[in-house]
């Protein structure tokens, strides 16, 4: 009798184990995910559960758009963004340009928040791309319309070169962005997503730099739906000593489809 009983107690504590796991199981699942998942920097992003695979409409629309990387040797072992277009989301899922992304008409113009810790982030982003917003894609090499960036003034007055110990940043003040340490890759990719092209940079500036340019939701809006002014984006640039010239070139781009 002392013999069923032991077994007894041992089952019974098995099955209040196995509840545990489930009800711990359950509630990670439906934990609510974190602002601060979606802000934090590459050190904070590498300290992040594993696992993690969400895609939501942004909680931070009033904060600057950023992707942040985890790098493994020459692959990627994490990616995460905050506030993103749909064509940056679509860039980063297929591991290209912005610029080279082909949307279909009516695609949505909402802004997103993205995490992926799981190992190839990037089939996992496109899998949750294609089952929440119904968007796939295939590569495709066509003649396309593109713009390429180039000096028009040797000074540059618009830029100056950031010391390497500087910290990069994007501060919003009195209706300016103001980038602390940014590659020029910011103003090419800014400018594919407001044209909705790609852009070709043949600045030669591979330096990080100090710049400011005019900001508000007006070209916040503009940016996000492709619909920037060449007569003001071309004034904007000539003060920074920069222009744009129209070209065409067979480029492997990115054509979307949305799934019924």
């Amino acid at each position: 009798m002392k013999h069923k009983t032991t077994i007894a107690i041992v089952i019974a504590a098995s099955a209040v184990a196995v509840v545990a796991l489930a009800a711990v199981v359950k509630h990670s699942v439906i934990t609510s995910p974190k602002d601060s998942w979606f802000t934090v920097d590459s050190d904070g992003l590498r300290q992040l559960p594993a696992g993690l695979d969400v895609l939501r409409p942004t909680h931070l629309a009033r904060d600057s758009s950023k992707i942040r990387h985890v790098p493994d040797g020459e692959s990627l072992a994490r990616t995460s963004g905050r506030n993103v277009t749909l064509r940056d989301l679509l860039a980063e899922a297929y591991d290209c340009d912005p610029g080279n992304i082909v949307l279909p008409p009516g695609a949505v113009q909402s802004q997103f928040d993205f995490v992926v810790t799981k190992p190839k982030p990037r089939e996992h982003l496109r899998e949750i791309i294609r089952k929440q917003l119904g968007y796939t894609a295939h590569h495709e090499t066509r003649e396309t319309a593109v713009l390429k960036l180039q000096v028009a003034n040797a000074s540059l007055p618009g830029f100056v070169v950031s010391p390497k110990s500087e910290d990069d940043d994007i501060e919003y003040t009195n209706g300016w962005l103001y980038f602390t340490h940014k590659p020029i890759s910011v103003v090419v990719h800014g400018l594919e997503d407001g044209f909705g092209e790609p852009v070709v940079d043949e600045t030669g500036m591979t330096n990080n730099y100090d710049y400011s340019m005019p900001w508000d939701s007006g070209v916040a809006h503009a940016m996000q739906t492709g619909a920037f002014s060449v007569g003001g984006v071309e004034k904007g640039l000539k003060s920074m000593g920069l222009e744009l010239k129209t070209a065409t070139e067979n480029m492997d781009m990115v054509i979307v489809e949305k799934k019924p």
